[in-house]
């Protein structure tokens, strides 16, 4: 398979003046952050592996930036005191969180990004979880999973990478929940009555992504590591346009 290299949504610009979200905005932004934390570490890891180790570089750059910048964004969107809270807390872990993707890799330092990824991913997800609630449309439900999908379709790369480098052996049960927490997902998406013929046409493309994926994972092809990078991606940008069209559905 040939190398997804940047996702066109995740270049942006490094000094952007920061925007006010719609609330659909700001559960999607908050799910891509969660996103972004998995995609950081399973950069990472790959840099150290030496799977497209370039290209995974320039991951970690973009996704910085991006997370960098939507971060900035939330600052300026969230009202509420409680939100106001966990974004500020989200920002004092991203300070180490970024210094530390930006060493040279180390399985040790792999599993230390992990752990904080691990705590800012969840407690994103109880933000985007209140947020859904405030908004009280179904869309809210649809960006909140779609974007979940996003992140997960990350976090499996991810483990499949730290336990090939013996950075985390013990993700292997992870691995599986998230398999199993993807599959469901898109069950739970296509089931929707919200659906239009392009969300449709999003979920089709995802399906098909997502097998490629889970065979890679399986290590039934003979280029196993490449592949969950490459697969990976692709199944990242089919989820984050599905994720945006929810988005413009639920404003």
């Amino acid at each position: 398979m040939r190398a997804l290299f940047l996702l066109p949504l995740l270049i942006l610009p490094l000094f952007a003046e920061a925007a006010v979200l719609t609330a659909p905005a700001a559960i999607n932004t908050i799910s891509s952050q969660r996103m972004l934390t998995q995609r950081i570490v399973k950069a990472y890891c790959q840099q150290g592996r030496g799977v497209n180790p370039d290209v995974a570089k320039q991951q970690i750059s973009s996704s910085i930036n991006q997370f960098s910048v939507q971060l900035a964004n939330l600052l300026e969107s969230i009202s509420t005191s409680e939100g106001i809270a966990a974004v500020k807390k989200q920002e004092a872990q991203w300070q180490t969180f970024r210094t530390l993707a930006q060493t040279p890799p180390k399985a040790d330092t792999a599993k230390q990004l992990d752990d904080i990824a691990e705590g800012m991913q969840y407690d994103a997800g109880e933000l985007v979880k209140r947020l859904e609630a405030s908004l009280g449309k179904p869309q809210g439900k649809l960006i909140r999973i779609a974007g979940r999908q996003r992140m997960l379709s990350q976090r499996l790369a991810k483990t499949a990478c730290m336990q090939s480098w013996h950075a985390n052996p013990a993700l292997k049960l992870q691995q599986s929940q998230s398999q199993k927490e993807f599959a469901a997902g898109l069950i739970t998406l296509r089931a929707s009555s919200q659906n239009t013929p392009a969300t449709i046409k999003q979920l089709d493309l995802a399906q098909m992504q997502w097998v490629f994926l889970e065979n890679a994972l399986s290590g039934l092809d003979t280029e196993a590591d490449n592949n969950i990078a490459t697969t990976s991606e692709r199944l990242l940008e089919v989820m984050d346009k599905l994720s945006n069209q929810y988005e413009r559905l639920g404003n």
